[in-house]
């Protein structure tokens, strides 16, 4: 169970029992990947490998080494590196704007400088007063697992009975609905998205999970 006081704030839409959860990196933002990756250092403290974010998502950390992650934490080298996806920013937005239940979840952990984030977030239109990032990497654990964790305990504490999950990363999206076995009364929403930064074309793949419980079948 995740610190409520911590990581989760009250419901921004008290009329809404909907929540649409955008993942960050790839799904709302591009990166120039030559400015922006997780490095990877040795027993000794070497640097042996760097990993781009899609990369690290799949990345098996190798006994005694260690995972570097000072460029994803500068708020200078996100300024610096993200290329708005834009047809995603317009979706936040667009739901936003009928919706105030509408979060970031990502799987950095917190910015080395707050003000300079939502400065950079401000530019294309993201007010993160409003819309609140969530940082999974705040928490132990592989990013999968704690992201779904999040979202598990944001449905047990706002009592949200649809939930939509956008995610570039398709490990992140099973995770997501296998939580459907701790709330069988949500539907579930989990929409795979493909952006190709080369024509700027973006595709999203939905799997709904809104099945019901029949009479009797509820939680145990």
């Amino acid at each position: 169970m995740l610190n409520f006081k911590e990581y989760l704030t009250e419901k921004l839409d008290p009329h809404s029992n909907t929540l649409h959860s955008f993942d960050m990196d790839q799904t709302l933002f591009d990166h120039d990947h030559s400015k922006l990756r997780v490095h990877v250092n040795d027993e000794h403290g070497k640097r042996v490998r760097s990993l781009s974010n899609m990369e690290f998502n799949s990345h098996e950390l190798p006994p005694g080494h260690s995972y570097d992650f000072g460029e994803f934490k500068s708020s200078d080298v996100f300024n610096q590196s993200a290329k708005p996806i834009r047809k995603m920013i317009a979706k936040l937005k667009a739901i936003h704007k009928n919706n105030k239940n509408v979060e970031i979840l990502t799987a950095r952990s917190d910015m080395d400088d707050k003000d300079k984030f939502a400065h950079a977030m401000k530019k294309y239109g993201i007010d993160t007063s409003e819309i609140h990032v969530r940082r999974a990497g705040n928490i132990k654990g592989k990013s999968s697992k704690t992201k779904a964790a999040i979202m598990s305990d944001l449905i047990t504490k706002h009592g949200y009975d649809k939930v939509h999950f956008y995610d570039d990363h398709p490990e992140n999206i099973s995770e997501f609905l296998k939580l459907k076995k701790q709330h069988p009364e949500v539907e579930f929403h989990g929409h795979h998205v493909q952006h190709d930064p080369e024509t700027g074309e973006v595709k999203i793949n939905t799997t709904s999970l809104t099945d019901k419980p029949s009479m009797g079948e509820g939680k145990k």
